[in-house]
Order: structure tokens, then sequence, then C-alpha cells
């Protein structure tokens, strides 16, 4: 619940705290222009087709999804699989507690369903994948050393970290589709599973012991490589005898004995229902995505042809009838909005020329979004005609999730290149695979108009104090009795300074609805985060965010 603290309170609370000489902006330090910080050279790039699309985002988290690399050679495929590790991450506001995560997911070739591009090796915070040796983590909530793999709703107690006997259920291992038991390799062409059951309608009704029975099966693999087994069993409603098909995925007919037998990888699902998180689970870390929820192996197997390959989340559109899709929930069982970022892998790519480019006029952030700046944060859609190493071609192939900014984060670019208390670069040149992104019709770049502040730093000194506290109160006061003020009073004359400066004092909804406003409740926030500054508390802004 927001909690809120008069207007009148608040202007005259922050008024005490600031001395005389802080009213003023030094002109000395405004004097540079918004050109002059530009890094990247804004002469050299023409301007672009660019059309706002609306694409901020309005919600409060996002799923995505983070490999290691997007771009696999024509050489690598030919030679073997290719496994390229990737995690799935949790971002936005720490404030609210989590109940459940549901997170499915599967790859794509032009919008339909590929087994060329496969998971395998789910690795998450439970007991089964505790390491065989502990390694040390440096957090923002300290050091500490576990032989667990650490994941987003841990927790860190004197250096101790617990992983709050997390639940998650996947489809790491193969499990009969009428029992639910593990299915482990009885040699070759040949799997087993034990299962428990009732005989009879009589002895379920006289509380008689099931019956526990190993089922063996032999396997065929059919051509896409996958094992089909049969088995006979006894329905547990009619008592009848019904014979059971089903397949294994990417069946290897020479499985050690005992062995498991791997499944698609593709469903993950965390609940918080233990006795520790009765109340529903926190982040670990000052942000929601210090650590990732659970990690997974993209695989791309061996003679995959050239392409771009999608790795989608599954939606309610797009899960099986009568399978939960993606989404997040809170301790009270209500589903938080959720936007989902996938990812893409290109396979014996050459070279791209972009043809159509939907992209917002401008993107903001903070300095302290630690994330690779990528062309999904701001870009619906980046369409290019692309040519593989093969001497194929494809037109408008959607690229988005291909492209980002060289590998830059808005902490890098604030924290090394910030002028006059914030970075701003009207023309970002835009990167595939570390190449410059260039229009097919121009050859120019494809660039992004791309501004990084401080939230709360409203006078862009550089800091977060009292001062900026007085200024957003006497800009609120002035707007609610009819004057005529506005946010930004430096020397820039950018025409997006206003909507940057409301954005980084924003800290309920960070500028991001089309109803935001400043009001009482980001006064309350901006003394709220002051104030424990002040007494050495190093806490974070999305810790306020609800």
């Amino acid at each position: 619940m927001k909690k809120f603290i008069s207007l009148i309170s608040a202007a005259v609370f922050s008024a005490t705290l600031v001395l005389p000489q802080t009213l003023a902006f030094s002109a000395a330090a405004e004097e540079s222009t918004l050109e002059e910080s530009t890094v990247f050279d804004a002469a050299a790039a023409e301007a672009n087709p660019f059309q706002a699309t609306g694409t901020a985002n309005t919600l409060p988290y996002q799923l995505r999804f983070v490999p290691e690399r997007n771009f696999v050679t024509a050489e690598e495929v030919a030679a073997g699989d290719v496994v390229i590790p990737a995690a799935v991450y949790i971002s936005g506001s720490t404030a609210n507690r989590f109940g459940s995560v549901m997170v499915k997911y599967d790859a794509f070739r032009n919008d339909e369903k590929t087994d060329s591009v496969y998971f395998s090796g789910i690795s998450t915070g439970d007991t089964a994948h505790r390491t065989s040796e502990k390694k040390t983590y440096n957090s923002s909530q300290g050091t500490f050393t576990t032989d667990y793999v650490p994941y987003c709703f841990g927790s860190v107690y004197d250096d101790e970290y617990d992983s709050n006997s997390p639940m998650f259920t996947t489809r790491e291992y193969a499990c009969d589709p009428i029992f639910g038991s593990t299915i482990t390799s009885a040699g070759k062409n040949k799997i087993k599973f034990s299962a428990s059951f009732y005989n009879s309608a009589d002895e379920r009704k006289n509380g008689v012991k099931k019956t526990t029975k190993e089922f063996v099966a032999d396997v065929t693999v059919d051509e896409n490589g996958n094992g089909v087994y049969s088995y006979d069993y006894i329905d547990q409603s009619s008592f009848q005898t019904i014979t059971k098909t089903a397949t294994l995925p990417r069946y290897n007919p020479d499985t050690p004995e005992g062995e498991k037998l791997p499944d698609t990888c593709n469903s993950v699902m965390w609940v918080a229902g233990t006795s520790q998180l009765k109340d529903g689970a926190e982040f670990l870390g000052s942000t929601s995505d210090e650590f990732p929820l659970f990690h997974v192996n993209i695989v791309i197997s061996k003679g995959t042809a050239s392409g771009i390959y999608d790795v989608q989340f599954l939606t309610r559109e797009t899960v099986g009838a009568n399978e939960a899709p993606t989404q997040l929930t809170s301790n009270k069982s209500k589903e938080f909005p959720t936007e989902l970022v996938g990812t893409s892998i290109a396979v014996g790519v050459d070279s791209v020329a972009v043809t159509d480019s939907q992209q917002d006029n401008v993107q903001f952030y903070t300095d302290s979004n630690t994330n690779i700046i990528r062309a999904t944060d701001f870009a619906s859609k980046i369409l290019a005609d692309v040519t593989y190493t093969d001497g194929t071609t494809e037109s408008d192939v959607d690229i988005t999730r291909l492209v980002d900014c060289y590998g830059a984060t808005p902490k890098e670019l604030y924290d090394k290149q910030a002028k006059n208390g914030f970075f701003s670069s009207p023309n970002m040149p835009l990167y595939y695979n570390g190449k410059l992104l260039k229009w097919k019709t121009t050859d120019k770049n494809v660039t992004q108009n791309i501004m990084v502040g401080k939230r709360g730093d409203l006078n862009f000194d550089g800091g977060v104090d009292s001062t900026d506290i007085f200024y957003l109160s006497l800009y609120i006061a002035q707007k609610a009795v009819g004057m005529k003020t506005t946010l930004y009073t430096g020397t820039s004359t950018d025409a997006n300074m206003e909507d940057f400066a409301f954005y980084l004092m924003d800290f309920d909804t960070l500028g991001q609805t089309s109803t935001a406003t400043l009001d009482s409740t980001d006064i309350y926030y901006l003394l709220l985060y002051v104030a424990n500054r002040a007494v050495g508390n190093h806490i974070a802004w999305d810790s306020f965010v609800l």
C-alpha cells in the first residue's frame, strides 16, 4: 500500500533541509551543451525514418532470456552440436513478494516450432542442482559461499546463503505420461519406470495396498530422432486396460542402463510453498535480477540450416490446451502483468541490411541499470535482408533480438561518459554481432537516441539530496496552484529533457504510464531514499517502487 504525506508538509520539511546557496543552479556546471556531451559522432549519422511506437515498458515486471551469445557460425554447426549457456531473469520492483513463477518456452523458425534448436541442462536453486564444491559470490547482500546454485529468491543472513528450500518442477528428465514416474534406460532400445496402482475398484474401495510394478518397454526411433514406446496400464477410473504410446525427445538408444533420460527442458515452475516462504519470497539482492531464476543451455543441433531461430516464452495464446502459460504470481495469488522478452540465435549469418525499423524516438535509463542495452528495450521491430554464408538470402527478417549497443550498459555509459549530470547520445550506433548495423538503402548507421541519468537527481549535479527534494516539492506545489513551471531548468535545448527529468523523478510509476503524474507520493519516496542514504542504508530505488 502506498504511503502518502501531504504536499505542504513535504515542501516545508524539504525547504528546512536546503541551504540558501543550494537554491540556484550553477551556471558554470550547466554551460556545456547536450551535443558536447555526446560521445558518438552525431554529425556522421543522418536522420533515420524512426517511428514512435510507444514500446516503453508500462508493466511492473519483465521476464527475459539472456544467452551468453547470439551468433553461431556455419562451421560450428557443421562440426557438431553447439551449446550456448543462458539464464532467465526477472526484472522489476523488489517491493513485492512472489508466490509462484511458471516459465514455458520453445524454439521457433519463422514462427514455426523447430526441433533443430532445443534445450538441455536446466540448473535451478533446489537441492538436485547443488555443485560438487562450494563457490564464493560477491553480492549486494555481502559475500557468501555455497554449493547451491544461487537464484533470485534465495537469501543471505550473516554471510550464509539459504535456498529457502525452493520447490522447483522442471522438464529436465523424462516421465511417463500416466503415472509421472521418472524414466531410465533399461539397456539398448529399452526403457523402464516404476509405478503404483490399484488393480480394481474393489481394491481401492477396501483399502488394499497398491501394486507396485516396474514397466519395461521397447523403444523405436522415428525419423526425427525421437524415441517411441508403448505400454499397457490399468486406468484408475474405469479400471480398463489401456495401451499408451508416448515419445522421448532426441532418444539415444545407447544410454547406459539405469541413467535417467532427458526431457525437453523447456518448462520450469517455482512455488514458494514452504515454511520458510509461507508469506512469499523476496528477491536476493538490491535488484531483482542480481541473480537469475534458473540456468539452461540452448542447443543448436549439428547440421542446423542457416537462419535466425527465436526462443520465445509461451503465453496463453501459444501453450497447449489446458496448460498453464508463463506467468508471475504474488504471494496473494495475484498475477503480475509481465513483459516477456525472448532471444534469437543467428546461425551462419554473413551480413544484414536493415530495411525497416520501428523504434521509440528516445529511450531513458537510470545509472543503476547494469543490463546490456538491447533493441528490445525501444524497438517493436527491426527488419533486415539477411545473407547467409552458404549464399542463401532472406528478406525482411526480424532481427530485433540480435541488436544491441556493442554490449554497453547504462551504468557504464553514465559512469564513464556522463557530462552535466547525465549521458546523452542522440545517435547511438546499433550493432549486431559486434558489427555496425547499416541501412540497406543509404548504408548509414542505424542509431537510437539514448539518455541515462541518476534517479532522483533533478538538478543533474550527480547526487540525490535535499536540493532535489526542494525543487521537486516546489515544482509540485507550483503545478498544484496552476503556475506554469518546468522540472528541467538547465541549459540544454534538447526537447526530451523535460520528459527525461519527469522519468527520473516519477518514482511510483517510473514515467511509464499514460496517466503518470508527480505528486506527494514521489516526494515521499525521495524523502525516504535520501533519509536512508543519510544514515548509511544504501538501499536501491527498486525497493520503493510498488
